[in-house]
């Protein structure tokens, strides 16, 4: 056996992150500690304040952040819940207790996770994590810039295109890039012009409509918890979300499945919330103006691209929606990207190979945990089609069963919450100690 240490690895030199959303941000965050250099290319130009703005139409709908996403998105910038409920966001308690959760066609019982949560909304979520991220000293951020495309020989990223908002071109050198440029997968066509394999994808048809408003917050709403959720079940394939918001509303959005779209006028949006699972929602329109003309959104399906099924180039590796896009309705997005940021900057602290040989693979198991969840439950609905996970219609009645004993067995209700906030695996639903409470007899 050698005596010899083994070298450290090579910090790394430039990093650019292709995009400027949460999932780029995030992985910005990441990496900062391992680059001398981290560009943050977008081509927008990014809000300095809480806003919308022309790429991410999406962020004025509901957006809530898993237990898991607000510990991982701390990790990577320590105080980020601070400084949200510094902005007014409201620190939520308990993420088991302080919120409604209907699933499975009934609520779960009250139960405590050991995590807290924050309520706010998307963009002040955004604007805060943009804030944040330029405050590092080895990032800077480049507006109104767009990446073309990659440069590169053999299996090896050495750059990017670059269009400035000026319209010149130039090359960036680089010994790393993330792609955080949305659900559109842009790597497909980067690969080709390169001659590497594209990732395989999965698509998952699921035609999802929903709108959105805001109603005015009262006193004493839903006893005072913080959020109410109500998923979709394959006998009422509508359902919605309200979180309270910064400015002392709440966030409204109901949805529909296979192209169900909830009405965009006040009295068909109220009888919409009527005829979902939750009764919550009738309470929070009854008798209440809507502060604005709910606005539509479409999500036509979920997509997912199998990184870990290629030998993808040294010096790449993509985030957020780029490797897979969920269905919205199960507010997972942001959270699993924070934790792919989390692995992101792990993997680079043991150098390139190792973000080339292992992330891929550590981005997909985090990635399983949501996909399982969401896509099992989407198939359930009449009209939606795409390939189904393994086992999926044993499992999925398991899943259901668990749901019904959840509405009763605060234990149960508790293991259904850290499987539905990523905290653990769904294997953990078929523990023994939580299997034995889910198939006893009478227990559903």
């Amino acid at each position: 056996m050698s005596l010899t240490p083994s070298a450290s690895p090579r910090r790394l030199g430039t990093v650019a992150v292709a995009g400027g959303s949460l999932g780029g941000m995030l992985a910005a965050a990441a990496l900062a500690p391992h680059a001398t250099r981290v560009v943050v290319l977008d081509r927008d130009a990014l809000p300095t304040v809480p806003g919308a703005r022309s790429s991410t139409p999406q962020v004025l709908h509901a957006h809530g952040l898993l237990a898991s996403g607000r510990l991982s998105i701390e990790a990577l910038l320590p105080g980020f819940t601070a400084e949200m409920v510094s902005q007014g966001a409201l620190s939520e308690g308990d993420m088991g207790t302080n919120g409604r959760w209907w699933l499975g066609g009934g609520l779960l019982a009250d139960c405590e996770i050991g995590v807290t949560g924050v309520a706010a909304s998307r963009p002040l979520l955004e604007a805060t994590v943009r804030r944040m991220v330029r405050r590092l000293p080895s990032v800077t951020v480049e507006e109104r810039t767009e990446v073309r495309g990659l440069v590169g020989s053999g299996d090896r990223v050495r750059g990017v295109e670059v269009r400035a908002g000026d319209g010149s071109d130039h090359t960036l050198e680089v010994d790393l890039v993330v792609d955080a440029t949305g659900r559109s997968g842009r790597a497909g066509r980067w690969f080709d012009r390169s001659g590497w394999p594209a990732p395989p994808e999965e698509r998952v048809t699921v035609g999802v409509r929903y709108a959105t408003t805001h109603v005015p917050h009262h006193e004493g709403d839903l006893g005072g918890r913080s959020v109410t959720v109500s998923a979709a079940t394959p006998d009422t394939p509508r359902g919605g979300a309200a979180i309270r918001q910064e400015d002392g509303t709440w966030i409204l959005m109901l949805f529909g499945y296979c192209e169900d779209q909830p009405p965009l006028d006040p009295d068909g949006f109220r009888a919409f919330a009527h005829s979902i699972v939750s009764t919550d929602f009738a309470e929070l329109v009854e008798g209440r103006e809507l502060l604005e003309p709910p606005r539509a959104y479409r999500f036509p399906d979920c997509r997912r691209r199998r990184f870990e099924a290629v030998r993808v180039p040294t010096g790449y590796a993509a985030v957020g929606d780029a490797i897979c896009s969920f269905d919205p309705t199960f507010g997972q997005g942001m959270s699993v990207a924070a934790l792919e940021a989390v692995a992101l900057g792990r993997a680079a602290a043991q150098g390139l190979e190792r973000v080339r040989d292992s992330y891929p693979a550590e981005a997909a198991e985090i990635v399983d945990r949501a996909w399982t969840i969401v896509v099992g439950a989407d198939l359930l609905i009449e009209g939606t089609s795409g390939k189904a996970p393994t086992a999926h219609r044993l499992v999925s009645r398991y899943v259901r069963r668990t749901q019904r004993v959840a509405h009763r067995d605060p234990v149960v209700a508790r293991a259904v919450m850290l499987v539905t906030n990523l905290l653990e695996s769904p294997p953990s639903l078929m523990a023994p100690r939580i299997a034995m409470r889910v198939l006893r007899p009478g227990a559903a």
